[in-house]
């Protein structure tokens, strides 16, 4: 019997977003959910505001009210409870508002044109090749490590096809973040 590890790419494949949950820190999902909190679209924010309110047995209305500081932890705590688009933002905005040096790091080497790390694509742009996009990722993850693995899975998570060129790097870690070529 093998004692075969699932990759990072099998897991994102398997548990979407919550593969990529799952390799953050305690103080990485608190950041996340406090982003989540201040940042969300309204569709998002009102089924975050739901899931606060029953679990806290306030009116939705009095949740609404919370600072992030309050609800962070709580919602960090029950983002697998959400539904899986509302739980995609919880790395969208980490990102957004922790990591948009990160974002423009890896988007500027791919050559992506983009506005402070959000991609500023023509409708008919191409996706970059496994190429134009994997040395760019070994060289991200080189450099910040870990972060750098949530980001990298997060844009698979975000549009697999699209960013299919560096699924070949996410096999390359097993679902827990540690490499597998030890």
């Amino acid at each position: 019997m093998t004692d075969e590890k699932t990759t990072l790419k099998d897991a994102i494949d398997a548990r979407g977003p919550l593969a990529v949950w799952d390799l953050m820190t305690e103080d990485e999902k608190k950041s996340a959910a406090a982003a989540l909190w201040l940042n969300a679209d309204r569709e998002s924010r009102m089924a975050v505001e739901m899931v606060l309110a029953k679990d806290m047995k306030f009116r939705p209305q009095s949740v609404k009210k919370l600072s992030a500081e309050r609800v962070a932890p709580r919602l960090a705590r029950l983002a697998s409870d959400l539904p899986e688009t509302a739980f995609f933002q919880f790395l969208f905005h980490l990102h957004m508002a922790e990591r948009r040096e990160l974002m423009v790091e890896y988007l500027d080497s791919v050559g992506l044109p983009h506005k402070e790390g959000v991609l500023d694509l023509p409708d008919d742009a191409e996706a970059p090749t496994a190429e134009a996009a994997t040395g760019p990722a070994r060289e991200l993850l080189a450099k910040h490590g870990r972060v750098a693995l949530i980001y990298l899975g997060t844009l698979v998570v975000a549009d697999a096809a699209f960013w299919d060129g560096i699924t070949g790097v996410l096999e390359e870690w097993d679902e827990d973040g540690e490499s597998c070529e030890s």
